[in-house]
């Protein structure tokens, strides 16, 4: 059984799903460790949500932003912290974990 915060319908935009997690992104910077993960069948919107276009800052989906903004905070605290963000994509179809990084099956 999964817990879930939230379910967003066909008119969400890119901006809103960010902005609702944009604070459980942000928490990785105080040690925590975050998952966000979309789920439905097969041509629901998955990928977009998460990756989006790469063309425009405006169609960028959550992985884009999740890290640009990371990177922004990063950038901004770069005298009073350091940090190392570590991130693993993966795709799990047909019982089959991929790892979208490398293209391996895992």
């Amino acid at each position: 059984m999964f817990k879930f915060n939230k379910v967003f319908n066909s008119f969400a935009s890119q901006a809103d799903v960010f902005s609702d997690t944009q604070p459980l992104i942000r928490s990785v910077l105080d040690g925590f460790n975050v998952c966000i993960f979309a789920y439905g069948q097969t041509g629901s919107g998955k990928t977009y949500t998460m990756s989006g276009p790469s063309t425009s800052k405006k169609d960028w989906g959550v992985n884009y932003r999740a890290l640009n903004d990371l990177f922004d905070i990063s950038l901004n605290r770069r005298n009073i912290f350091s940090y190392e963000v570590g991130v693993q994509m993966v795709e799990i179809y047909n019982e089959q974990v991929r790892d979208l990084l490398s293209n391996k099956i895992i």
